[in-house]
C-alpha cells in the first residue's frame, strides 16, 4: 500500500464513521450547542462536509485562488441541510480522490505547500495535519455532542464502526 493509499483509506474511514454517526442524531439535537459561541450540531455537520476537501483544493491551486476556494467551500457548506449530510460527505470524498489522483508518493514526501495558517509543510504531512485531523477532530466533537445528549454510543462508534 502506498502512502497516498494509506491517507485516502483513512480519510474514507473517517468519512464512513461520520456518515454513520449522522444516522444516530435525533432531529431535535441539530440546534444543540453546549455553550454560546460554539457550533451547533448542524454547524458541525456543515463544517465536516467541506473542511477536508477545502484544504486539499487549496494545496493544488494557484496561490492567488486560495482565499476564494475557502470562501466558496464555506458558503457551500453553510447551505447544507442536515438531510444532505451523507451526500455532501460522499461528494467531498470523491473530490479528494480526484484531487489526489495524479499526486505521486514522491510528491507527498517532497512537495512543499502552505497550510491555511501559512506555515510550509510537505504535502503528505499537510494532508495529515489538516484534512485528516480536521475530519477526526470534528467527528469527535459530533460524537461528544451526541453523548452529552444521551445518544447511546460506545467508544467504537467514534473510531471503528462504519455501518
Amino acid at each position: 500500500m502506498t502512502h497516498k493509499q494509506q491517507i485516502l483509506s483513512t480519510l474514507e474511514k473517517e468519512t464512513a464513521i461520520c456518515k454513520r454517526l449522522y444516522t444516530l442524531i435525533p432531529a431535535e439535537m441539530l440546534d444543540y450547542t453546549p455553550k454560546e459561541g460554539m457550533r451547533t450540531t448542524l454547524e458541525v455537520l456543515q463544517y465536516l462536509s467541506w473542511c477536508a476537501v477545502s484544504c486539499i483544493e487549496d494545496y493544488m491551486a494557484e496561490p492567488d485562488k486560495r482565499k476564494s476556494i475557502y470562501n466558496r467551500n464555506e458558503d457551500y457548506g453553510n447551505t447544507m441541510k442536515a438531510e444532505d449530510f451523507p451526500l455532501r460527505m460522499e461528494e467531498q470524498m470523491e473530490k479528494i480522490i480526484l484531487l489526489l489522483a495524479n499526486v505521486t508518493d514522491d510528491e507527498l514526501l517532497t512537495r512543499e505547500v502552505l497550510v491555511p495558517w501559512q506555515h510550509p509543510y510537505i504535502l503528505g504531512e499537510a494532508l495529515i495535519e489538516t484534512a485528516l485531523k480536521w475530519l477526526t477532530g470534528y467527528k469527535m466533537q459530533l460524537y461528544l455532542y451526541m453523548k452529552l445528549n444521551g445518544v447511546e454510543l460506545d467508544t467504537g462508534d467514534c473510531w471503528i464502526v462504519t455501518e
